[in-house]
């Protein structure tokens, strides 16, 4: 496959399709089209409806491709939300190659070994992400092929999905005509797209915050070693809203963008939010620093949710990196201070790096997932070795070589 061949990543929210089409030229990643569409077809993370949210996969990726004016190979998928889980693994299988040295089949064998771990009986293996090897007990190492011993120990983080849940996504996108490539885990492609090699390696939280989840992945040592959902999303913020100053659903999405969630902004006490009363009874009034308190308190009530997960997981603290917000929901003003707070951290915000092409249409958090999915496809099916220092590079051949050996979830192209 020709390396500048253009892809499309296609971020399949519970209430917005966004899609990019784009290729790879060295680091850059030149975005030739883009398009988006809304639907009302997923209820608490989940597809729903197929035919509307299908619709809008169809609308968005005529509109992505019409602007492209080129054709497109193959499109990667981003899924999330609860029905995603993971959960490290490690497998251990002899050596078989010649002299005792290691090859890479070697290599896949024991990321396949990993794969056998207990999973629910609806669920099945999404992505094997490949976290290290050792040989004959010597760790630490990231590609021992053609080095000597005779027992190889792969570690690496599974994750699985809800086969349900992943089918419907693949018929959402087979029927709108797309040619489905790979499932992503969402967190995953929007790291590719806002995280430096760096922010990977020092560890970070990266928190992808959508409308009706908010999804994590936790990076150390330059690979996954945690991930998660809570069930929190933008459209909590707004359902609070909404019910407390009981307006409609559209005026609390409003005010919602008004406000912000930042207790301490400057002239939030004087200042007044006006909405329509629910069943068209005029307006009302109320005081901009109350509705920015119920944003607030739902951004804690987010971000203490996923601590707590963490900390049930065995984190003791947040790596050096910190906290990198990304996702639609992550617009709201205000909430990297009500995650430095949370958290005890650095928090920013993650947008889209490293942009050429139609730069500015794409530069939002929102858009991290699509273009993250293309960068995913560019290192595990074009990149070349050319160090066997370059950590990221290696874990990204070894994971589309795994996808070729031991089939992972995706659609009929396998990427």
């Amino acid at each position: 496959m020709n390396e500048h061949h253009p892809v499309i990543g296609i971020d399949l929210g519970s209430s917005k399709v966004a899609v990019v089409v784009g290729e790879m030229e060295e680091e850059r990643l030149v975005v030739r089209g883009c398009g988006q569409a809304t639907h009302d077809g997923a209820r608490k993370g989940v597809i729903a409806s197929l035919e509307e949210v299908s619709q809008a996969v169809r609308v968005a990726a005529e509109e992505a491709e019409a602007m492209a004016s080129i054709p497109v190979e193959v499109a990667l998928v981003g899924i999330g939300g609860l029905p995603i889980q993971g959960v490290p693994s490690t497998a251990s299988v002899p050596v078989t190659g010649r002299d005792h040295t290691v090859t890479s089949e070697d290599l896949q064998r024991a990321l396949a070994a990993c794969a056998q771990v207990a999973i629910p009986e609806d669920y099945r293996v999404l992505d094997i992400i490949p976290c290290g090897f050792a040989l004959d007990g010597q760790s630490g190492m990231d590609y021992p092929v053609g080095m000597p011993g005779n027992r190889l120990d792969a570690s690496a983080y599974v994750l699985y999905a809800n086969r349900t849940h992943a089918e419907t996504v693949e018929q959402a996108v087979n029927h709108a005509a797309v040619a489905l490539g790979r499932l992503v885990f969402e967190p995953l492609a929007a790291g590719e797209a806002v995280l430096t090699q760096d922010e990977k390696e020092l560890g970070c939280l990266l928190l992808d915050m959508g409308y009706a989840t908010t999804d994590w992945v936790l990076f150390a040592e330059g690979a996954v070693a945690l991930s998660g959902a809570v069930p929190i999303g933008g459209r909590h913020f707004t359902a609070d809203l909404a019910s407390m100053l009981k307006t409609t659903t559209a005026a609390a999405e409003r005010s919602k963008r008004q406000i912000g969630a930042a207790l301490d902004r400057e002239g939030l006490d004087s200042a007044a939010v006006e909405v329509p009363a629910l069943g068209g009874d005029g307006n009302q009034v109320h005081s901009a620093a109350f509705a920015a308190e119920i944003l607030h308190e739902r951004a804690r009530d987010l971000f203490i949710g996923v601590h707590k997960v963490l900390v049930g997981q065995g984190l003791d603290r947040i790596p050096r990196a910190g906290v990198v917000l990304t996702g639609g929901a992550s617009r709201l003003e205000g909430l990297e201070e009500v995650a430095e707070t949370i958290f005890g951290h650095r928090v920013r915000l993650g947008v889209p790096r490293s942009l050429a092409g139609l730069v500015e249409p794409v530069s939002g958090p929102e858009w991290a997932v699509a273009c993250g999915l293309i960068r995913i496809h560019h290192n595990r099916r074009n990149q070349v070795l050319t160090s066997r220092e370059n950590r990221s590079s290696i874990m990204a051949w070894l994971r589309n070589a795994l996808g070729e050996f031991f089939e992972l979830g995706g659609g009929h192209d396998r990427v």
